[in-house]
């Protein structure tokens, strides 16, 4: 491991544009299955299923329908939105409202049943074959020695403006405060009059779509096929614990962080050995800090 490689800037800020294209679509998935858990208060084991699904609506739209890549982009977190409407209106709120103090604990075995149910359909209507995109937009950017792909700069791009919008629309809009006062007190926020049921409708939408996009934008670089949502959905997960259970911020910046390791392992070491330091920053952290780097200490994420 040569360190002195460092001294040259090309190299570093390569590294560091690497990173946060690598950390910004981990900060995507992640702040989507933490805004569910944050709200509805499940773990979505069907998250990277979702992931597939947008990435297969890209295809469909951009590569089938030769439409342009903003369309498919569109298309993807449209179509998750709706799909994710579908899920909770269609399978979870029933569940919650039949299943009583227990309905946590078979929404567990819910999601992975729509895992393992979404997984199949993909394999019975799209095949095992591998489906992918060329380029969204071709060419590179460059400037001195550090070039860096149109396609990574879009994915860092949108993924920056989503994240940034969806900051905003919780912080700002009524609804987003709506969302904020549900996932700190569902009770007190029904009593104020807040119809918690579309809440929880509109958080697992929102969550959908942001794995939609997430897949649709890294189609070029990650092919569609039916099981593409498995290695998504761990790092969602591991971004999750890292940023807190529930923590959209602690998310990003968990993903981020996640990216930086990842991208600097793989440089310096092997692209081995980030599949060692990944769960180990995870396991690291569950015996340090349980609530997660990013969360009020002591407090519930």
């Amino acid at each position: 491991m040569d360190l002195s490689i460092l001294a040259d800037p090309g190299i570093l800020v390569e590294l560091l544009l690497q990173a946060l294209v690598r950390g910004s679509m981990y900060a995507l998935m992640g702040a989507g299955l933490s805004l569910i858990f944050g709200i509805i208060g499940i773990v979505n084991f069907a998250h990277g299923e979702l992931y597939m699904i947008g990435a297969y609506l890209m295809y469909l739209v951009s590569v089938a329908l030769g439409l342009p890549f903003v369309v498919g982009l569109g298309a993807a977190a449209a179509g998750l939105f709706l799909v994710g409407v579908l899920i909770e209106r269609g399978l979870i709120e029933p569940l919650r409202q039949r299943a009583g103090r227990e309905w946590l604990l078979d929404s567990f075995v819910l999601t992975i049943g729509l895992m393992v149910i979404l997984q199949n359909l993909a394999l019975v209507t799209m095949g095992s074959e591998r489906q992918g995109l060329a380029s969204m937009l071709p060419g590179s950017l460059s400037w001195g020695d550090v070039s860096i792909s149109y396609d990574r700069v879009i994915i860092l791009g949108a993924s920056l403006l989503v994240v940034a919008g969806l900051w905003a629309f919780i912080r700002f809009t009524d609804t987003g405060k709506a969302i904020s006062a549900t996932a700190q007190d569902p009770e007190a926020a029904q009593t104020l009059g807040i119809d918690v049921r579309r809440i929880h409708t509109l958080a697992f939408g929102l969550g959908a779509a942001l794995a939609g996009l997430a897949g649709a934008l890294l189609l070029p670089i990650l092919p569609a096929y039916p099981t593409v949502g498995m290695q998504p959905v761990l790092k969602s997960f591991a971004v999750v614990i890292l940023g807190g259970l529930g923590n959209i911020a602690g998310a990003v910046a968990g993903g981020v962080l996640l990216g930086i390791v990842e991208a600097f392992a793989e440089f310096f070491l092997s692209a081995g050995w980030q599949s060692v330091l990944t769960p180990l920053l995870i396991v690291l952290v569950l015996l340090v800090r349980p609530s997660g780097l990013f969360s009020a200490a002591g407090g519930r994420p």
